[in-house]
């Protein structure tokens, strides 16, 4: 057994009052409400807790002890509760301590956690005898952090000027999915709130060049050096990614070697049967691996070619594309080891690999962590598993895989969407099937949809813990909303309408140039039923509307929101049900033309209803189109020059433009 490493944090109380002089210190029994209301200030939810207690303490006395020879991740753990403690970093020692808080590293007490999944993250937090010591116990100094994460929401929430009470509370908690990150967007800006919600990885593109003396050179923009320069001090593990490999032909690459130009395919394949290329990815793996806090480095195999192939010298053509590029994968990360042996390497794959996934993961050294990612598959809203089903028996044998999803509506295009039963489902699909970890994308920046991005957070820890409807309303609470029951009650209903139309790539489908536009689908009779996708992956108008009835309910639920949105008053959820509601009621205008247009055009006795439909089509998009920037005003930084909503609103232009010609072609004057 490994010795026990101890840190202390002595809480220690003085008399600020009559009444506080007698209760310092002294356990406080707390019912059950009490508790319960409690908790809904923590997130994720602990799988198992109970709070029984509290303790009453002046802040202003407290002083925090930990020892000098404590890992750096718990010594942060002290700084931070020192720090919603509302005390200095330093500061002489309190003689009388009134309550004190353990934070024990590998003592006796957490051997009990290893049989937990993730027991490196898992931890206990228990109440002594005389409710006087508070220990936390884990196994592993992120297992301390997250405990000591717990305390700090806890302790906040209950947090006066004059006093805290810390609960008296027993706790043992571990995550479902170990590895819980995101990459891209500015996610760099918001390590220490990802942290507090004990989201622990972290992904950015970095920039692997070649320069014209050919060396190999690797750097990241400052802005993400951030996730490398801060992101271990938050328990956030830093991963810088070499891009999809077909799109390294802007880097130099090709310019310094043009014999790794594929012969044939589509220009930005490369030839994998040249040495020289693994020497470079080997290079530019070192050239990561040696940055501080750096462990893994994440190659992202080419992502599309369009048809047109790799290369296909007479070498490149003995071997399947995909087995040949992720054997150069593992060539180059073997060679890296010689100069780094304990980088590790993780493999994303793509819509071009996915014919040839499941051969690649037979061979892939079990080491290997594999990201699976398909633009059309896990960039999708649909209510559909996600999952790859090769991935399961590999889970199961203890392989680690994982998955590259969108949190947000679409990733093109910046929408409003609070969702928590979409994310609900998806991250008990994640933890059912025994992924190890996810990758979110969450576009076009976190303050978007920061609601969604808590719900991963909330759900890949612990998926069966709260129900959409308890995350709402703790959602609520931790953003000290006027009426937590009302801002539930909104989200309910618009949540599930806009699940529904976002999954049916409603608008955002209409950009699809693999898809007729709908307007003219509805003059050449060719839109589908309800439900339908087409090859499986194209969802758009209404693949996630299975039937009239549902649309009729979607259209009368958005109506209840917006009523609800304007009780609460708040411009944010208002803006985004006038957008939600405007999108539905177009379908719905869009499934009422679509009984009545036809090849032939529109009957005479049709034609009242055929204008009223077109009209409610238009003005419902229009809605839509005019609230965009209203909401995107409410969610941008006041510095952020982009609007992000500029391209939706000129979609939704052409679509309102595009059926105004179709009336017009089936003549009906939408003016008169």
């Amino acid at each position: 057994m490994r010795p026990s490493r101890l840190v202390a944090i002595m809480v220690l109380g003085v008399l600020v009052s009559t009444s506080t002089a007698d209760l310092a210190g002294k356990p406080q029994p707390v019912t059950e409400p009490e508790a319960a209301a409690w908790l809904h200030h923590v997130v994720p939810l602990p799988k198992q807790v109970a709070i029984t207690g509290r303790v009453v303490v002046a802040p202003q006395q407290v002083h925090i002890v930990t020892a000098d020879t404590a890992p750096p991740l718990v010594a942060q753990a002290v700084r931070e509760l020192r720090e919603c403690l509302g005390q200095p970093p330093d500061g002489p020692a309190t003689q009388s301590p009134v309550f004190t808080i353990t934070l024990e590293l590998g003592s006796e007490a957490a051997q009990a956690l290893a049989s937990l999944k993730n027991a490196d993250q898992a931890y206990r937090i228990v109440p002594d005898e005389r409710s006087s010591v508070l220990r936390c116990v884990a196994r592993e100094p992120r297992g301390l952090y997250y405990a000591a994460k717990t305390l700090q929401q806890l302790i906040r929430a209950r947090a006066e000027a004059r006093q805290v009470s810390i609960p008296i509370c027993e706790v043992t908690d571990w995550p479902d999915i170990g590895d819980r990150g995101l990459w891209g967007s500015d996610a760099c800006d918001h390590l220490r709130w990802l942290s507090d919600r004990k989201m622990n990885y972290m992904e950015q593109i970095a920039t692997s060049r070649v320069t014209e003396d050919k060396r190999a050179t690797v750097a990241l923009a400052d802005y993400k050096r951030v996730m490398v320069e801060h992101g271990p001090t938050y328990g956030i593990n830093p991963v810088p990614a070499i891009v999809h490999l077909e799109q390294l032909y802007g880097h130099g690459l090709f310019n310094v070697y043009p014999e790794l130009k594929g012969q044939g395919g589509k220009e930005g394949a490369i030839c994998y049967s040249k040495p020289v290329f693994i020497d470079i990815l080997a290079d530019w793996i070192v050239g990561y691996a040696t940055m501080p806090g750096i462990t893994e480095v994440d190659v992202w195999m080419t992502e599309n070619l369009h048809g047109q192939g790799g290369c296909r010298c007479a070498e490149c053509a003995k071997t399947d594309r995909d087995m040949l590029e992720a054997r150069a994968i593992v060539a180059a990360w073997n060679k890296a080891k010689t100069r780094v042996p304990d980088v590790g390497l993780r493999i994303l794959t793509s819509e071009e690999t996915a014919d040839g996934n499941e051969a690649v993961f037979r061979e892939l050294p079990p080491e290997v962590k594999i990201w699976y990612y398909h633009s059309l598959l896990t960039y999708t809203t649909g209510e559909e598993p996600m999952v790859l089903p090769a991935l399961v028996p590999l889970a199961r044998e203890g392989r680690w895989a994982g998955v590259c999803f969108n949190i947000c509506a679409f990733v093109a295009m910046a929408q409003p969407f609070t969702g928590a039963d979409f994310i609900h489902y998806r991250m008990r699909e994640f933890a059912k099937k025994g992924m190890s970890g996810l990758l979110g994308y969450s576009t076009p920046r976190l303050g978007y949809g920061l609601f969604n991005v808590e719900a991963v957070a909330e759900w890949s820890w612990n998926a069966n813990g709260r129900s959409p409807r308890e995350f709402a309303f703790s959602w609520a609470v931790r953003e000290g909303l006027d009426d937590p029951a009302l801002f539930t009650e909104w989200s309910q209903t618009l949540g599930p309408v806009a699940w529904n139309v976002y999954g049916s790539d409603w608008p955002a489908g209409e950009q699809r140039k693999a898809l007729a536009n709908v307007a003219r689908q509805l003059k050449e009779g060719k839109l589908p039923e309800l439900g339908f996708v087409l090859w499986g992956v194209y969802r758009s108008p209404w693949g996630d509307i299975k039937s009239a009835e549902q649309l009729d309910r979607d259209v009368v639920a958005a109506k209840h929101a917006v009523t609800l949105a304007r009780r609460m008053g708040v411009p944010t959820y208002l803006q985004e049900s006038l957008i939600v509601e405007g999108y539905v009621r177009s379908l719905a205008a869009l499934w009422s033309l679509r009984s009545i247009v036809t090849p032939d055009g529109i009957a005479e006795a049709d034609r009242p209803t055929a204008k009223r439909a077109f009209r409610d089509y238009i003005d419902s998009l229009d809605q839509a189109r005019t609230t965009l920037p209203l909401w995107e005003a409410t969610v941008r930084k006041e510095h952020e020059a982009n609007r992000y909503t500029d391209k939706a609103v000129e979609l939704l232009g052409e679509m309102m433009a595009e059926m105004k010609a179709t009336a017009a072609d089936l003549g009906i004057q939408l003016h008169e």
